[in-house]
């Protein structure tokens, strides 16, 4: 019967140290990474990338959310590179940006942070033996050069209203061509 008692408590320890590590997992990875943010589609409403909302036949609201140390000139031109896609997906030939908005909300973030400090030697061990002694290291867990420590980043929402045509008219000096804007690179070109 004892055996039986020890058995269940053994399981049910095994259980929830399982559970605590499953929650300890998923609480590091939703973080978010205190990193610049590629160019691409947010897969959720809490993602970062671009989303966007259809207004009208020819006017999108053009989502992109980033951290802050994406730089705001790049959050700009994905924003209007999604823009971009869209119209021409559309069939549009020019859009123009009629609105923007852009909206920050503070986040506890992970951040890999370089250590400088020398790792520290294996401890070493002089073992002896009939046949003579030696100079033995200590296996143990070598210190990682990095570190990982959670910082205050801020999420940028921003977001633009744009209208859509093919006739340039309609949308005034400030338009866009569609293919001007697709044919700019998102990452800029390697001069090496």
């Amino acid at each position: 019967m004892n055996n039986k008692n020890n058995m269940k408590k053994s399981r049910l320890t095994l259980a929830c140290v399982g559970v605590a590590f499953s929650l300890a997992i998923v609480g590091c990875s939703s973080t978010p990474v205190a990193a610049p943010t590629p160019y691409k589609s947010a897969s959720s409403k809490a993602a970062y990338g671009y989303s966007s909302e259809k207004i009208s036949e020819n006017e999108y609201k053009v989502l992109f959310k980033a951290t802050d140390k994406t730089p705001a000139d790049k959050v700009q031109q994905y924003a209007l590179y999604r823009a971009a896609e869209i119209a021409q997906k559309q069939g549009f030939t020019y859009l123009a940006i009629v609105k923007t908005n852009v909206d920050k909300k503070p986040v506890v973030a992970r951040e890999v942070m370089a250590n400088k400090e020398e790792p520290v030697a294996f401890q070493t061990d002089r073992q002896c033996t009939m046949s003579g002694c030696d100079e033995v290291a200590q296996p143990m867990a070598v210190p990682s050069s990095n570190d990982v420590v959670k910082t205050q980043i801020n999420d940028i929402y921003f977001t633009i209203d744009v209208m859509m045509a093919n006739d340039k008219t309609r949308l005034g000096k400030n338009a866009f061509t569609v293919l001007e804007v697709l044919s700019e690179p998102l990452e800029p070109k390697n001069g090496n």
